[in-house]
């Protein structure tokens, strides 16, 4: 009688790269497309300022996936070492190119990142490199497969980018300067808070008055964005992907943008309970993360 023999679980190291945060995992993967496991997991964040230069904004991100990766591989160590590492980059590091028909990424960056893994961890191969754009819309696909037509808005902390489905391929693409970092910072303008108050203000959903105003100022400037990628096609419904995702949703619900969306429709926020069971249900909340161990697993 013979036995084949179970394929042995490996370990990834998993890093997802924004304008204003830097989240880390080290997953293990039992089977090929088999679920995942997060063994550890955790986000650094920029603190949040009224702005910054390229250069101070790449070395601050570099210096929070160089903490990060430390802290991982420490734990990689007890767990066997890893089988690989992969990045995802999200604008301003890495975008979609439709054109070209491969992503864009920022060379300095993909090197600066490389390097903070390279002293602490033996890798058999170079990391991956891919977008949060592409991991979004992964993500969706696995919760959501019969949707078809729909406009994906991914939100991270200094951008978004809006990517246009159509008949479930991607028909277009476009960013704005614009993200979750717009009503952190009116709420400690205008409310004096501290990062951490804003960000649980932002959670809860304290201080209307501020945050209502932030997302009218949102609301406006993704309508000019929208208009010319939409000219196309004109979905029903869209897609929040964020963090802030409730947040965001709500602002894009405003009526002022109705005339974008014709055929009316709804905004819906995705969250982690949607695509953890994609992922092996880790017990993460950040959905970027869940989002990328949909990712590894069916990459």
């Amino acid at each position: 009688m013979f036995f084949r023999k179970k394929p042995e679980a490996k370990n990834f190291i998993v890093l997802d790269v924004e304008g204003g945060s830097v989240g880390g995992a080290l997953m293990r993967q039992g089977t090929p497309q088999g679920p995942v496991s997060f063994l550890a997991h955790e986000r650094l964040y920029l603190p949040v300022r009224q702005g910054r230069s390229a250069e101070a904004l790449a070395r601050e991100i570099v210096r929070l996936a160089e903490e990060l990766v430390a802290t991982l591989s420490r734990e990689a160590q007890q767990e066997g070492g890893v089988s690989g590492a992969s990045i995802i980059m999200s604008a301003p590091w890495g975008r979609p190119n439709l054109t070209k028909g491969s992503p864009d990424f920022v060379p300095h960056m993909q090197e600066a990142l490389t390097r903070t893994l390279m002293p602490h961890i033996e890798l058999p191969e170079p990391p991956r490199f891919y977008t949060g754009a592409g991991a979004a819309l992964t993500g969706l696909r696995a919760a959501f497969p019969h949707e078809r037509t729909y406009l994906l808005t991914v939100i991270t902390h200094e951008m978004t980018e809006l990517l246009l489905i159509h008949n479930g391929q991607v028909a277009g693409h476009a960013s704005m300067p614009h993200g979750i970092n717009l009503p952190l910072r009116t709420l400690k303008t205008h409310g004096g808070l501290s990062d951490a108050e804003a960000r649980s203000a932002l959670k809860l959903r304290h201080m209307e008055e501020p945050l209502g105003a932030a997302g009218e100022h949102y609301a406006r400037e993704f309508k000019d964005v929208a208009r010319e990628l939409l000219d196309v096609y004109a979905p029903s419904h869209v897609w929040v992907v964020s963090p802030a995702g409730e947040y965001f949703a709500r602002a894009l619900a405003h009526p002022d943008l109705g005339d974008l969306f014709p055929q009316g429709g709804f905004v819906r926020a995705l969250s982690p309970r949607h695509v953890a069971p994609h992922a092996g249900n880790p017990q993460s909340q950040d959905l970027f993360l869940v989002l990328a161990g949909v990712w590894v697993r069916y990459s």
